[in-house]
């Protein structure tokens, strides 16, 4: 993987695993996903995930994909690495929010959410898991 080192696993899930990095040209961490779906690897399917998600990388409330590697086996895209994690993360650790927290968490998922929708993308899998504290 040319240009990241791998750091530290950080998780697996149906269709692949994502590991902490390093990209070596600036020291940043950055998080590295490895598409290695159990039931194959299905080009459509991985294509259409990243073009979502480059299409919507203009946008604050949403990761940003960083570069990546259709040619390698397996296949990865790179995105900035959020150091506070998931909201789930944050839940566990910390405990509900409190109203004020929980009012600017909910605006900026929803102006998330919006610019997606405003670009044709629906994201199907909305949860504390897979809202990034940044």
């Amino acid at each position: 993987m040319p240009g990241y080192a791998l750091d530290e696993f950080l998780g697996a899930g149906a269709f692949g695993e994502v590991w902490i990095g390093i990209d070596r040209n600036t020291g940043r961490r950055v998080a590295v996903k490895f598409y290695t779906h159990r039931g194959g690897l299905d080009w459509r399917l991985l294509s259409r995930e990243v073009e979502k998600l480059v299409l919507l990388s203009a946008d604050r409330y949403i990761v940003q994909v960083l570069d990546v590697g259709w040619d390698a086996t397996p296949p990865y895209y790179v995105m900035e690495f959020i150091e506070n994690g998931s909201l789930g993360d944050y839940l566990k650790t910390h405990g509900v929010l409190s109203v004020d927290e929980a009012v600017d968490m909910f605006r900026g998922v929803a102006t998330g959410l919006l610019h997606a929708h405003n670009k044709g993308v629906l994201h199907c899998d909305v949860k504390p898991a897979n809202v990034m504290v940044g």
